[in-house]
């Protein structure tokens, strides 16, 4: 397990950025921590390191977002947000199991919303605010 400690929300994009030379493509990763542990600036340091330009956001409201990218390697960032569902059943519509490809990443916040895993996960981030600039990052 490898544990990072950051001071600023540019702390955490780089600590993403370094996350993201250990995959090479297809894999489905879960985001655990609570509401501003610095989940989707996490996800927002993936993209941005991958040669996208697009606006990183929350995908709470809109439950999935796409980020095509730069890469050679992982061409698309698929950011999954599990919050707001009630059941498991709710995601067939999505089809993420079409997302899994070897250059796409899948990147699920709240992914321990349900008792069964919706996906199998290659890599668990875990996330914990410590305070209003600091969080505990851990590679699980």
């Amino acid at each position: 397990m490898e544990t990072h400690i950051t001071h600023s929300e540019e702390a955490t994009r780089e600590v993403a950025e370094e996350f993201l030379s250990t995959l090479k493509g297809g894999e489905v990763i879960e985001l655990v921590g609570d509401l501003g542990s610095g989940k989707t600036t996490f996800v927002r340091g993936l993209v941005q390191a991958l040669g996208s330009t697009a606006r990183v956001k929350s995908p709470t409201f809109t439950v999935m977002n796409e980020y095509p990218t730069q890469s050679e390697k992982i061409k698309l960032v698929v950011h999954l947000d599990l919050y707001r569902f009630k059941e498991a059943g709710q995601l067939e519509a999505l089809a993420i199991n079409d997302y899994i490809k070897p250059d796409s990443i899948i990147v699920i916040e709240w992914p321990d919303i349900f008792e069964e895993p919706v996906l199998r996960a290659d890599r668990k981030v875990m996330f914990r605010h410590i305070d209003e600039a600091t969080r505990e990052i851990q590679f699980v």
